[in-house]
């Protein structure tokens, strides 16, 4: 396993982050297999993970298994905080006060630290970013207090699907240390400013959803519980798949898309880690796969800046 600094926390993550939106579900179809597979990411180096922090099932999941694996000093969770308003953007401005108060984002930080059985966490962040809130409510005092305290090494934010110009500002301020994007094959918009502005201010930066919510893992037949059902309306979904068939022109004979989606990510140096959601031992070891083969070559990185789509 290869790693990366996260920015100004100096932490050194896997190139690979266990994403847990899948785990919870997972454990409830089979607990034995979501244990299994999270004990073989921790065995073949994945030092990440990133957990929802009102997920209390993969919550309770990661807790049992850091202590089993005796893993708790070598685990960097990267937490996704809970707003306390439910909001999809673009909406009308949600105050921050309203959103993520102080207190919430303390009392979730110290429940999470008892749930998994560990000292600090390496990132609290704050979901589906508001520029408004930079100057706005007691988020940021309160979130250097639990810095100054030890329970967490940074805090930073992560901004809604394509919304990339709502962190430019709060990445030139350097009060950061992170920025979760949406960057995949179909939108690589944050390479043309806001990955550089992240180089430029040592802010570390976590590829949220490389596979593009599963469609570019071949993933587009989703249950009706899943929010993905909606995400996805016929339209898209059809426009979507037809995309994806398009990218088997660029790939290698012996590589998938999705393997050559998460390679250019990692393509790109200022990226810190890849986020992928997994829920069974097969499609870790398929994105282990992927990533342990490194970057993309140059003839292929061109290539697919012709299938850009979303940004």
């Amino acid at each position: 396993m290869r790693f990366r600094r996260l920015g100004r926390t100096g932490l050194d993550l896997s190139e690979l982050t266990l994403g847990t939106s899948a785990l919870a579900a997972a454990a409830r179809s089979d607990i034995a297999e979501a244990r299994a597979m999270v004990a073989l990411a921790l065995d073949r180096g994945i030092n990440a993970i990133e957990l929802d922090a009102g997920d209390n099932v993969a919550a309770a999941l990661l807790g049992e298994m850091l202590r089993r694996e005796n893993a708790r000093d070598r685990v960097h969770i990267l937490v996704r905080a809970t707003s306390l308003v439910h909001f999809d953007l673009p909406s009308p401005h949600v105050p921050a006060q309203d959103a993520y108060p102080g207190r919430h984002l303390r009392a979730e930080t110290e429940a999470l630290l008892a749930t998994l059985g560990v000292e600090r966490l390496a990132l609290q962040q704050l979901h589906a970013w508001c520029p408004e809130w930079q100057h706005e409510g007691d988020w940021l005092e309160t979130l250097e207090c639990l810095r100054e305290e030890g329970k967490i090494a940074g805090f930073g934010m992560s901004l809604f699907d394509h919304d990339v110009a709502a962190g430019f500002e709060i990445v030139a301020s350097e009060r950061i240390a992170s920025v979760q994007a949406m960057y995949n094959v179909f939108d690589p918009g944050p390479s043309r400013a806001l990955l550089p502005l992240c180089e430029k201010h040592d802010v570390g930066v976590i590829a949220r959803a490389p596979l593009y919510y599963g469609a570019l893992g071949g993933m587009l037949d989703f249950p009706p519980d899943d929010w993905r059902r909606a995400y996805f309306f016929d339209e898209h979904r059809h426009e979507t798949a037809d995309r994806v068939t398009r990218l088997t022109t660029v790939t290698s004979p012996d590589q998938s898309v999705a393997d050559t989606a998460l390679r250019f990510c990692l393509s790109h140096p200022v990226v810190s880690t890849v986020a992928v959601g997994m829920r069974n031992r097969e499609q870790l070891e398929a994105n282990l796969r992927a990533v342990l083969a490194g970057p993309l070559d140059t003839d292929t990185r061109i290539s697919l800046a012709e299938h850009a789509w979303l940004c």
